[in-house]
């Protein structure tokens, strides 16, 4: 996939899809809200008191924002992901319309309160958007392009947001903010209401579910805590969830430093700190373009240290420099190594995490997120005191490759686990209709469980009456299946069998042998049940089957 014309390719099929496209849309509308209002909100604050009161507000948004991540984004993984989707986009235009109301007419401690309301509601959309792109698109290199569009909404999203934000803020001020920004989300919410998803898989395998069922009760919190449990368990995925917090904090002491810059530094007035952080977005767009070099790309831990140390140095230069312009154009490369840092991270994420805990995961990454940039924003005011209003940028920008030189060691670990699988092997599992409903990293991770395996012509592959322990896929030759005696069918490349016994828990019903030489695929009872068995869609795909197959046995016998 290193071409030029096969990333256009797989561009073109992201875009081509109808789900995908509306999924994006309305993550490009929801990033412009969210830094339209972030900004409206730090400028209202600032006006009332300065970078402490701005900073103080900051904190008061994101430290409940943090709190209500991880308990949100078990919508996730409890409904359909399309459902949480629209939810969360409802609940943001509810609350961006009660924000407008408080700034206009209310004392600025309603409108503080009101904010905190509205960022609240902003950690439902991220872990799920996180959660849902495997389940709409078809292979890893789709997945890689859809992380990378992603992107490429999320710095339009941040440039428009804060440039719309000075023209509405110059006509109306913060309150016309939020009353535009809540109707785009109103919009958000009917695109996703109802998109095509592949089907996610339930907790465990059906022959679980009782125990599955006993546990369900516990409630939110212990759903919640699923995501914590996975993230302790896999070591190195939660190291870059933490990881992905620490790149945040820069950027929350960024959200401050905007306003700084703006009317003390440069002396460009309230308009030119959206200018600044527009130009975040603008870099991100270039960021996201160059993204592209990741569709079929194995290894994500050298790209994603890159990506860190530019961010940290061009956010230290800005120290260095007086004028607006190289300002701007540092800022920019800044936004554009955060792109590309987000792409990489995610994509490594989704192709580690199991997916029937994956958005809760995203959603303790997103409280990793607002606790970074509640940090950040509290601590601006004090790098600014020790250091200076230059001073302080090159403070943090040191903080984060610093980071990155600790934390490297369990992202390569992470690396060396998250193989994509054979594309040949993926698509052959893909054209099964029992696999055909998976989301693309639950099967991508049964792809990499396949185990080669050669019968010479002749040779019993499996034989009726015995225990059944794998499933088996012909990838070349032929074979024959014989059932009481009988010859049942023959099997050519592309044909499965084996299982009805470990469905159905019987021994074989029938003998395969090899006609020809023959090249297959086995995947282990294990792999094969927790894949199949843990997706109603799968299993009703193969019950039908099954029971097609077992009424040609029984009329042999009649």
């Amino acid at each position: 996939m290193s071409s030029l014309a096969s990333t256009a390719r797989i561009y073109r099929e992201v875009l081509g899809n109808r789900s995908l496209r509306r999924t994006l849309v309305a993550f490009f509308a929801f990033n412009a809200q969210e830094y339209a209002i972030w900004i409206a909100i730090t400028l209202y604050a600032y006006g009332r008191g300065g970078a402490a009161t701005a900073g103080l507000v900051a904190v008061a948004q994101l430290v409940p924002a943090a709190l209500i991540a991880p308990l949100a984004s078990t919508m996730g993984d409890r409904l359909r992901r399309d459902r949480a989707l629209s939810i969360g986009y409802t609940i943001q235009a509810a609350t961006a319309a009660l924000t407008a109301l408080a700034l206009w007419f209310a004392p600025p401690i309603v409108a503080y309160a009101a904010a905190v309301l509205s960022a609240c509601s902003i950690t439902l959309t991220r872990p799920v958007h996180n959660a849902i792109l495997p389940e709409l698109s078809e292979t890893p290199e789709q997945l890689t392009a859809s992380n990378s569009v992603s992107s490429t909404a999320e710095g339009l999203g941040i440039f428009a947001g804060p440039v719309l934000n000075s023209i509405l803020i110059s006509i109306e001020g913060p309150g016309l903010v939020c009353v535009v920004f809540g109707a785009l989300m109103a919009g958000a919410a009917i695109l996703t209401a109802r998109l095509d998803l592949h089907e996610v898989p339930s907790e465990m395998p059906e022959e679980h579910a009782e125990t599955e069922t006993e546990t369900a009760p516990e409630g939110l919190t212990a759903a919640a805590a699923a995501g914590l449990r996975e993230l302790r368990r896999d070591t190195p995925a939660g190291v870059l969830t933490l990881f992905g917090g620490a790149q945040f904090f820069v950027l929350g002491v960024l959200d401050i430093f905007y306003a700084v810059l703006a009317i003390d530094v440069l002396g460009v007035g309230e308009q030119g700190a959206g200018l600044l952080a527009a130009s975040v977005g603008v870099g991100g767009l270039v960021g996201a373009t160059a993204t592209a070099l990741l569709i079929g790309r194995s290894r994500l831990a050298s790209p994603i240290q890159i990506a860190v140390g530019v961010m940290g140095g061009a956010t230290a230069a800005v120290a260095l420099v007086a004028a607006f312009g190289p300002v701007i154009a540092l800022l920019a490369l800044a936004g554009a190594a955060r792109s590309f840092f987000d792409v990489a991270a995610r994509t490594l994420l989704q192709r580690s995490v199991r997916d029937e805990v994956l958005a809760r995961v995203f959603g303790l990454q997103e409280a990793m997120l607002m606790v970074g940039l509640a940090a950040g924003s509290a601590v601006a005011p004090l790098l600014i005191a020790m250091f200076g209003d230059r001073g302080a940028f090159v403070a943090a920008g040191v903080m984060l490759p610093l980071i990155g030189l600790a934390v490297f060691p369990a992202l390569r670990a992470l690396d060396r686990r998250a193989v994509l699988p054979d594309p040949e092997r993926f698509q052959l599992l893909r054209s099964i209709d029992m696999f055909a409903f998976m989301p693309q990293p639950a099967l991508e991770r049964v792809t990499g469980a396949l185990v080669p395996l050669r019968f010479p012509a002749g040779e019993v592959i499996i034989r009726e009456g015995e225990a059944g322990d794998r499933f088996y896929v012909l990838t070349h030759g032929g074979a024959v299946v014989e059932a009481r005696g009988h010859e049942v069918a023959h099997l050519e490349t592309g044909d499965y069998f084996g299982e009805i016994a470990l469905l159905r828990d019987v021994p074989r019903t029938a003998t395969v042998r090899a006609a020809t030489d023959v090249e297959l695929l086995a995947l282990e009872r294990h792999d094969f049940l927790g894949a199949v068995g843990g997706s109603r869609r799968s299993g009703r795909s193969a019950d039908s089957e099954i029971d097609r197959r077992l009424g040609e046995i029984e009329r042999l016998g009649d």
